[in-house]
């Protein structure tokens, strides 16, 4: 019974090993090849990027709408070279920790997982993609952190209850998105049932040029959008997951073809 035992928990990994390549085996789509747009997609150190699960996430997507995406992690000190957007048509800017108080005037004390490296490296990718025009898209953190980069600022979730909400991956929550807007344009219509999201920062003074375009149900900003940039749009939720969220894909077909229209 014991050596069962041990055999059975000796092949779990394994297990686990074999079921993470079964999905990338459906789920992984190449790269679109020579020619087409490249795009940077700013990523942090978690375990999930440093084994290569994005590639059944925002890479997948990425690629699919014919994009080539080129990962890159902020810079430990914050610097930026000069060369980073040679030969680059976009900017993605994805999910991770809270943006520092500091960036916004916020209070310190309600924000985790921060970053100072990080934010400093995304606000600069995010001043040289604006200075060229780039198509910018922001996923969850991407979204907050062009909001500051704007000069706006961001609220922290102090009721639990709505906490959970906007933390469950699992069930997520619906959206409703302003008639008239480019989102409800991309997704054509004004309601997303379900989005997967996980977050605990939100939108809340919109900087320079910024519109609301979607909210919670609750009342909590959901997406923001640019007036007067070619594509700059942010949305709270992760539009990556899960990867089989056809609906979804519009979001980044969207994005490739403002960079299209851009190159």
């Amino acid at each position: 019974m014991r050596r069962r035992l041990i055999l059975i928990l000796g092949a779990a990994p394994a297990a686990a090993v074999l079921a993470v390549l079964a999905l990338f085996a459906v789920y992984y789509v190449p790269d679109p090849g020579e020619g087409e747009p490249r795009v940077l997609v700013s990523v942090d150190r978690t375990l999930w990027n440093s084994i290569g699960l994005n590639q059944l996430t925002y890479v997948r997507r990425l690629r699919l709408a014919g994009l080539r995406p080129v990962l890159v992690e902020f810079a430990d000190d914050g610097g930026l070279s000069a060369n980073l957007f040679n030969d680059i048509d976009g900017l993605v800017l994805t999910g991770g920790g809270d943006v520092a108080a500091a960036e916004y005037g916020g209070d310190p004390a309600v924000t985790r997982d921060v970053n100072l490296a990080r934010d400093a490296f995304e606000l600069a990718l995010l001043e040289m993609a604006e200075a060229r025009s780039l198509p910018i898209l922001g996923l969850c953190r991407g979204a907050q952190l062009m909001n500051v980069h704007r000069g706006g600022t961001l609220g922290d979730f102090r009721d639990e209850p709505r906490f959970g909400v906007h933390r469950n991956a699992l069930e997520g929550h619906a959206v409703i998105i302003e008639a008239g807007s480019r989102l409800a344009a991309i997704y054509g219509t004004t309601r997303l049932d379900e989005v997967t999201t996980w977050h605990g920062q939100h939108v809340a003074v919109t900087g320079r040029g910024i519109v609301i375009t979607a909210h919670s149900p609750d009342g909590i900003p959901e997406a923001i959008e640019v007036e007067d940039a070619p594509f700059m749009l942010g949305v709270q939720w992760h539009a990556e997951m899960p990867p089989w969220d056809e609906q979804q894909e519009r979001l980044f077909i969207a994005f490739a073809d403002a960079v299209r229209d851009t190159r």
